[in-house]
């Protein structure tokens, strides 16, 4: 569960990444401020990082990881590849001796200083340090209840059923690194630094750096903030459809009523203004409401675009004593979403508002993969099948197949790579020449005339710059 009572889905920071990782996958470039939550840290069935605080910022510049220089003799470990001698390149590692196990001496000067909210550590807000209510806020023992674990009644605060009694919770203090390679060289493939330049313009090598970043764990806290008979929950899924939306919500729901004992969860019918459109009431949800609609396409509270009047759904929310919003979306529903929390946090309304990555874009970043990814990329692989039988079967044919991914490629470059009948793999991360000798047509032209006949595989946002419209924005901007 998510915030005061911890969520099993995670928050990301929008983050540009290149389209070229190491594990060959693009990557998109999300250009709005991601979901805010407030309370405690979100739970996270990946076990990946997840946000605790609200109005999530970007990684600030000011997070670099200092090199940590070995000097001594001996040879490297670990694929370092280092070379005996008098001193060996430096290496970026986290330790906390003084002396590694191989009995070199490390330089202090070079050592990291990260710690629990140190430079490395991702800054998230908590509910603690934005809300401005006049109702204090008091940290509660969690009654979150496993299988394993359980709280047990008439006995003192904390005692829980034996079993995996000390297991059931995440320290404040567990941290996930969000990085785990580092460059020797501005050269190599997927190189996430660039070469420095000294006065003569001269090349300097060596300048790639290791930065480490960490992200909070994901994971029920001990603690929580809200009193779970008083809480009022609302699920509201936003944007387009998309494969799993009803797994999502059943597990939610499930979440909610049988590990922390809520009772009142409501289903905001058809988007953001579901809130407050005439005529529009809220699906009572639990979980016998719930039971078995994994297996049901669709969303059952419906799904829409638009509707982001954040003063409107704010005054609904505090009308309807809502105090924890769930919001199932990409990139805009969760820019959406932290401007509402931005806003109950301006009133001082006691008001949690959490993120779930929906989109099968895939394009919410430090997220290796939003539900219903995997759906479109094997959806897609038929419509490349059948352009590419096309093509083969008439004359100089070409088969173009435009696939969703507005602001990134991973549809398009994941189902091409599996498809292996693509040609053209056309994605906006990558900046491509239309004419020219060099061009996407030339290259096009020279398929067809040396093979007879070629498959094109674009993503909507690719080549925009050569594209004409009429301008403007639809519904869900």
């Amino acid at each position: 569960m998510a915030t005061a009572l911890a969520l099993a889905a995670p928050i990301r920071l929008p983050v540009r990444r290149s389209a070229h990782t190491p594990a060959g996958r693009p990557v998109g470039v999300s250009r709005t401020t991601p979901l805010a939550a407030l309370g405690s840290p979100s739970h996270s069935v990946s076990g990946v990082c997840a946000s605790n605080g609200v109005g999530i910022p970007s990684a600030p510049s000011s997070i670099r990881g200092r090199t940590r220089a070995r000097t001594g003799t001996g040879t490297g470990g670990g694929g370092a590849g280092v070379a005996g001698g008098d001193s060996a390149p430096a290496r970026a590692v986290l330790a906390r001796d003084d002396v590694s196990d191989d009995g070199v001496a490390w330089d202090e000067s070079a050592r990291y200083t990260w710690r629990v909210g140190g430079a490395n550590d991702i800054p998230i807000v908590h509910l603690r340090d934005v809300y401005r209510g006049t109702e204090p806020l008091v940290a509660r023992q969690s009654p979150f209840c496993t299988k394993s674990s359980c709280p047990i009644p008439g006995l003192p605060t904390g005692a829980r059923t034996p079993l995996n009694l000390n297991r059931t919770f995440v320290s404040e203090l567990d941290r996930v690194l969000l990085k785990s390679m580092t460059f020797g060289s501005p050269d190599s493939l997927s190189a996430e630094c660039d070469f420095e330049c000294d006065v003569n313009g001269e090349r300097l090598c060596n300048t790639c750096e290791f930065e480490p970043e960490f992200c909070i764990r994901a994971g029920p806290r001990a603690e929580i903030y809200f009193k779970p008979s008083e809480v009022h929950a609302a699920i509201v899924n936003c944007g387009g459809l998309c494969p799993g939306i009803n797994d999502v919500i059943r597990s939610l729901v499930n979440t909610l009523e049988v590990g922390y004992d809520v009772k009142k969860i409501s289903g905001i019918r058809f988007g953001f203004s579901g809130f407050f459109k005439d005529g529009v009431e809220n699906l009572p949800l639990s979980r016998k409401t719930v039971r078995n609609i994994q297996s049901q396409g669709g969303s059952i509270v419906g799904c829409g675009r638009g509707g982001g009047d954040v003063n409107q759904i704010v005054n609904a929310i505090e009308r309807q004593g809502m105090n924890m919003i769930f919001v199932i979306g990409g990139n805009g529903s969760h820019a959406g979403a932290n401007a509402i929390s931005q806003e109950c946090a301006k009133r001082g309304l006691k008001v949690s508002v959490v993120g779930i990555p929906k989109t099968i874009d895939n394009d919410i970043l430090h997220i290796d993969k939003t539900f219903g990814f995997d759906t479109a990329v094997e959806e897609a692989q038929k419509a490349i099948k059948a352009a590419a039988t096309e093509a083969r079967s008439a004359l100089n044919g070409i088969g173009v197949v435009k696939l969703m991914g507005r602001q990134s490629g991973f549809i398009a470059m994941n189902a091409a790579l599996a498809n292996g009948d693509t040609d053209v793999c056309l994605i906006p991360e990558v900046d491509f020449a239309m004419e020219g000798p060099n061009g996407a047509v030339a290259h096009i032209k020279n398929l067809v005339a040396s093979q007879g006949y070629a498959v094109v595989v674009l993503a909507e946002g690719a080549g925009q710059e050569y594209v004409m419209g009429a301008g403007g924005t639809d519904a869900g901007g």
